[in-house]
């Protein structure tokens, strides 16, 4: 009996463990040890009932934890699912005459940094932290987790925030040429749910957006149609799923990508009401992944009347390359 007493106390040990190194499943450990406990406690019910308040309680947070673990399965499971599609396809190699017919700004750009002889990526998984805010509101600090892939285009992005002192999470999905985001205080209660074209046409902006800062090899895929502006910048369209897409890509005089302009991105005001604005992700510094370099700080803006209005500022964390979990 004692023995079986130390597994309840290994097993809370191991949920503490768990939870402090940030796992998703700490509540497992958790749930075998309230169980557990309260057939012992049953056992024992003169000496020891007094437990079974703990153990409603330890049930109750459990409960929840697992409601917010089941949000977060839906992350791993579209992530699961486009990974096995965009991986099903041949790898290829960016070869110098992949690069013909691209503008000289975005020539330059892919051969100095290094992506010309290597695999064009099919995913990308990538992690940042930051913070975020909405328009007079204040910052709030998030750690994001993200996985696109490219053939056909998804972008699934889950983030962890806080919120008015609140954990809060949201799940941004962009799968079949539709886009959906979820905001939920502590993961359970929704704060904001939407969808609708406009999402679907400002997540694929997003989506093209990362493409061309961390991905840069697809550049050259051929669904994309390229219209030449001056030595240091390009215009670039892409369409998916009945959706055409434009953006503005800015190089400075060493040939690296510095800005994404898109001048009709929609904004959402605290009105709740969507408005096309312009739309800028300036990035500076560099980091390095698998010998290829991408932007190690950016930000996220738009110039409504006031001026320009920074609402999230990023710092990248890591980034890798179809990666098959």
């Amino acid at each position: 009996m004692g023995l079986l007493w130390a597994l309840v106390a290994l097993l809370f040990l191991i949920a503490t463990w768990a939870m402090l190194g940030r796992s998703d499943r700490w509540w497992i450990p958790a749930l075998a040890g309230v169980v557990l406990s309260q057939v012992l406690i049953v056992l024992h019910w003169q000496d020891a009932r007094i437990g079974t308040l703990a153990n409603i309680l330890l049930l109750v947070v459990i409960a929840l934890v697992a409601v917010v673990h089941r949000f977060r399965q839906t992350y791993h499971q579209d992530a699961l699912e486009v990974l096995q599609v965009a991986m099903a396809r041949s790898a290829h190699i960016l070869e110098q005459e992949d690069l013909v017919s691209l503008p000289a700004p975005v020539q330059r750009f892919l051969r100095k940094g290094g992506h010309v002889g290597r695999p064009v990526p099919r995913s990308l998984n990538m992690e940042f932290t930051g913070d975020i805010r909405s328009k007079h509101g204040p910052w709030m600090p998030f750690r994001t987790e993200q996985f696109n892939t490219f053939d056909p285009p998804a972008r699934l992005f889950w983030m962890n925030a806080t919120m008015k002192a609140l954990p809060t999470k949201g799940y941004h999905r962009l799968r079949d040429g539709h886009a959906s985001m979820r905001i939920k205080v502590l993961g359970l209660l929704p704060v904001i749910e939407t969808h609708g074209p406009e999402l679907d046409t400002a997540e694929l902006v997003t989506w093209f957006n990362d493409l061309c800062l961390f991905a840069p090899a697809r550049l050259a895929d051929p669904t994309t149609t390229w219209h030449p502006v001056d030595d240091r910048s390009a215009m670039a369209m892409v369409e998916h799923n009945g959706i055409r897409i434009s953006a503005t890509l800015l190089f400075d005089d060493q040939d690296r990508l510095v800005d994404f302009v898109r001048d009709d991105r929609y904004y959402l005001g605290p009105d709740g009401r969507s408005e096309r604005r312009r739309f800028h992700t300036p990035v500076s510094g560099r980091s390095e992944a698998g010998g290829l370099g991408f932007p190690a700080d950016g930000e996220v803006l738009f110039v409504l009347d006031d001026g320009p209005f920074t609402y999230i500022r990023l710092h990248t964390e890591a980034v890798a390359y179809d990666v098959v979990e």
